[in-house]
This record gives C-alpha cells, sequence and structure tokens, in this order.
C-alpha cells in the first residue's frame, strides 16, 4: 500500500539554469554568427569585467531587467530560451566559461 512521505523532495532537473554561475566573455565570434547568440556576447561586452550571472544576463522571473532584452534582443522566445540554445555553443568555440 502506498502512503504521503511527507519530506519527499524533487531531485534536481536536468539541465535547469543556475542562476548564480558566472558567464564570463573571453573572446569574441569572427565571421558568421547567428544574431540571437550575438546578443550574448554583446550583453558580456557592456557588463564589469566581460562577467554576468545567468541570473542578469537572462533575468530570475521572465522580467524585462534581463541584460540580453537591454542588448536589444527582440523574439518571442524567453531570454532564458536564448541561453538554453546557444550555451553549449559559445562553450564549445572558446568565446566563454561558466563557472
Amino acid at each position: 500500500m502506498s502512503k504521503i512521505d511527507k519530506n519527499f523532495t524533487a531531485a534536481t532537473q536536468k539541465g535547469s539554469a543556475n542562476y548564480n554561475a558566472v558567464v564570463t566573455l573571453i573572446a569574441t565570434p569572427s565571421g558568421k554568427f547567428p544574431a540571437q547568440a550575438g546578443k550574448i556576447i554583446e550583453a558580456l561586452l557592456t557588463a564589469k569585467d566581460y562577467s554576468l550571472t545567468v541570473g542578469e544576463l537572462v533575468g530570475k522571473d521572465g522580467s524585462s531587467e534581463s541584460a540580453l532584452e537591454k542588448a536589444g534582443l527582440v523574439t518571442v522566445q524567453t531570454p532564458m530560451d536564448i541561453w538554453s540554445h546557444y550555451r553549449a555553443r559559445l562553450v564549445a568555440e572558446g568565446l566563454i566559461t561558466i563557472s
């Protein structure tokens, strides 16, 4: 028979965002580059020491206070969707670090 465990907690979701992780720009792209990914680069270029937390970059609550929106990102997708889509590519191309 099943019973209720009042101390149950869900495991951390795979791919869930760590809003305190620090994203640092270490290089800018050359040649053709997706415009939305370019807005991530632009947002980091304007940041102190070329670094922002993920929360600062995408906004923590879907607000319009994200650095991506301040950099001019215009899309129907959320800043978090854009970040999630391009994050691995930006790291793989040696453009950003995440710590």
